[in-house]
């Protein structure tokens, strides 16, 4: 949960400095192939939907540790 929590901040400040500092996000990327364009990204927002991902995946799995407290 430590890293789903540090990507979505994270993504959230370096997603906060770029609007202040440059006045836009700066790092986005298009990828192409064979005249075929996917959707362009921005590494910030990967790492604030990896960490929501992670989050979710955490509270519908649970944890070993849960499963071995008797009840």
């Amino acid at each position: 949960m430590a890293w789903a929590l540090g990507l979505i901040i994270g993504g959230a400040l370096g997603n906060g400095l770029d609007r202040l500092l440059i006045g836009g996000v700066a790092d986005f990327f298009s990828l192409h192939a064979f005249g075929f364009y996917w959707y362009v990204f921005n590494i910030a927002d990967v790492a604030i939907v990896a960490g929501v991902a992670a989050l979710l995946y955490d509270s519908w799995m649970g944890s070993r540790n849960d499963a071995a407290k008797p009840m």
